[in-house]
């Protein structure tokens, strides 16, 4: 019996959000030449992709994208199995083969149809995937080729011939998941749509630092879906650095960064904040040249046009790679500019030691996450970073995820780094009076950014042993009596719940 099947081509996904199995029916027919996900329901993911390409006088179309894989057992830091779409078993994830922080993915031949369409269909799992086409190359690797995005599938910045800031010369398509196969679910990355989805611009601003353009500097914006440039409470800010060879737009194609922020805003697991994405290209002096350009240029454009707080408790920065890098050297000698910091994959800038008012700066942080792929070439470059910090006492999240030194890994940091650290700290603060024979005790919860006042409970111990039950926050406080108390020194702790957009946190105090 064949499987029912359900055809989403990317742009209708764009317009109406993740496709969505049927129960039945025939396939419909794609609308464009844009990418046509389909749901199958049989092996080995349960979904195929069909690429097109429309070039009636090419003698060759081949296609490059993100899908080789490997297993943890077959994967380390110099080596991966190279699995190609057909052999994807549950377990496997994408990564470069040979193993490498260049772009090793396979390169495969589309098929010639009528009316000049050359197409190819893979099964994929889910997640996103970023591809691009190489017309009448003589090379079965691209070698010495240009690559080119879908013409039926653009980059969000580039419409009727013309484009706005950088471009890339790739396209994405995402895929969703049938856990009867074992694909993991990375609905996180799913397009969605109309009210739903923020908006990217890409916008210049003036820099001393930049050589290229000279004065002006691009940067790429995300504003949260309703977006109010008059709200009475200022945004937060995550500041996004790509990696080497990449550009300001890396972050809004290839890593879906829009996509993974809509989402998270919509299922109530991040609150509306503000996204920069930087580029570090044409900046003088290197890691402290960014630094500086970051500081003194690029926060006070944005906080100049855009309803955004100027608190650094507001802002956090994330850099991968030889963004990372950078992104270290505001970690460690600008420490007081962001509240919360992410480092993935980095290709450096650790120093080989830290100095007492360094530490002291790094702990009053609100978060760090450091964090890559465990079968990353580079991987010693974060084991070493989480070296430091751990002998030097500095309290971080270790994210780690199979995977190489490639989006997919990156994607992934950026979910966890915004889903369960960025704008999230809380601080819980004790305070008791007398009353009667006992005392009342109240635990004030305060956020550290700005954005939503903490809900949720607190739950109250006197030396060790719970008094009551969950206490519910009332305008940020919860209050408990404690009767029956003998004498002094009595330890009371008070620890709150944390609720979707704030973390837990704890106090002491003595009776």
């Amino acid at each position: 019996m064949l499987a029912a099947t359900a055809v989403l081509s990317v742009a209708s996904a764009l317009a109406a959000g993740p496709a969505q199995a049927s129960t039945g029916g025939a396939p419909a027919k794609a609308a464009s030449l844009s990418p046509e996900v389909r749901h199958t329901g049989t092996g080995p993911t349960g979904y195929t992709v069909t690429f097109r390409y429309r070039d009636p006088a090419a003698t060759r179309v081949q296609i490059k994208g993100e899908w080789s894989f490997s297993d943890a057992a077959h994967s380390s830091p110099t080596s991966s199995q190279g699995l190609l779409p057909s052999q994807w078993t549950k377990g496997d994830f994408p990564i470069a083969y040979p193993n490498a922080t260049a772009a090793n993915w396979p390169v495969l031949d589309l098929k010639k149809g009528g009316a000049g369409v050359w197409s190819l269909t893979l099964p994929l799992p889910s997640g996103t995937f970023t591809y691009g086409f190489f017309v009448n190359c003589a090379s079965d690797t691209g070698a010495g080729c240009t690559e080119l995005a879908d013409p039926a599938n653009l980059p969000w910045n580039v419409a009727n011939g013309a484009s706005t800031g950088s471009v890339e010369p790739d396209s994405e398509v995402y895929v969703p998941s049938d856990r009867r196969f074992g694909s993991a679910d990375f609905s996180w990355q799913a397009p969605l749509a109309g009210k739903k989805q923020g908006r990217l611009v890409d916008v210049s601003y003036p820099s001393p630092q930049s050589t290229s353009p000279a004065g002006t500097h691009p940067l790429v914006v995300y504003t949260p879906p309703g977006y109010d440039p008059a709200r009475k409470q200022p945004y937060p800010t995550l500041y996004l650095s790509h990696g080497g060879g990449g550009q300001e737009v890396d972050w809004s194609t290839q890593g879906a960064a829009g996509n993974i922020l809509d989402q998270l805003i919509s299922s109530g697991q991040a609150q509306q904040m503000v996204v920069v994405m930087t580029n570090f290209n044409g900046l003088a002096d290197g890691n402290e040249g960014y630094a500086d350009d970051v500081v003194d240029n690029v926060i006070p454009y944005v906080q100049s046009h855009y309803n955004v707080s100027p608190n650094a408790a507001d802002r956090a920065l994330a850099g991968l790679s030889a963004g990372g890098s950078r992104a270290n050297t505001l970690l460690f000698d600008h420490t007081a500019e962001f509240g919360y910091y992410s480092i993935m994959s980095t290709g450096g800038g650790v120093p080989t030691s830290v100095t007492a008012d360094q530490v002291t700066a790094l702990r009053a942080l609100s978060g760090i996450q450091i964090g890559g792929g465990l079968q990353d070439p580079i991987r010693a470059n974060t084991l070493g970073e989480q070296s430091l910090l751990t002998s030097a006492g500095v309290p971080f999240t270790d994210d780690s995820v199979n995977g190489g030194h490639e989006w997919y890994v990156w994607r992934i940091l950026l979910h966890d780094f915004v889903s369960q650290q960025a704008f999230k700290t809380t601080t819980t603060s004790l305070s008791s009076a007398p009353a009667g024979k006992g005392a009342t005790v109240t635990a004030a919860v305060t956020a550290v950014s700005t954005g939503p006042a903490a809900t949720g409970t607190v739950r109250f111990t006197v030396d060790g042993v719970a008094r009551g039950g969950a206490v519910r926050l009332v305008h940020g406080a919860a209050t408990l009596r404690v009767d029956g108390l003998q004498g002094g020194g009595h330890t009371v702790t008070a620890t709150y719940s944390g609720d979707a957009l704030h973390a837990g946190s704890q106090a002491t105090t003595h009776l």
